[in-house]
């Protein structure tokens, strides 16, 4: 899920450049933002698995990740797309 869907940011940076008027340093965060996150909730989201259950975590994880992938396609903003970036990265999946 983690390749698919920095697959389909790096695919989309034309559009998101033309139509939201994006910086080079904000498309990086746009890139970099869901990785960082990723990576810092990656061990989290595996411990909180182990405390409550794979399945519970992983329903939690894929329900925040789909809420957070809708308020990245609702984006008005660089900045409101960065923030829904990071917190669909913070989603453990």
């Amino acid at each position: 899920m983690d390749l698919l869907d920095t697959t389909i940011v790096n695919v989309g940076i034309p559009s998101i450049q033309r139509e939201l008027g994006t910086s080079y340093a904000s498309i990086q965060w746009i890139v970099a933002g869901y990785a960082l996150t990723f990576a810092l909730f990656l061990i989290t989201g595996g411990r909180l698995g182990d405390i409550f259950g794979y399945k519970k975590i992983f329903l939690i994880g894929i329900g925040g990740f789909a809420l957070s992938s809708a308020l990245c396609g609702f984006s008005a903003s660089s900045e409101m797309l960065i923030a829904s970036r990071l917190l669909q990265g913070c989603a453990p999946h």
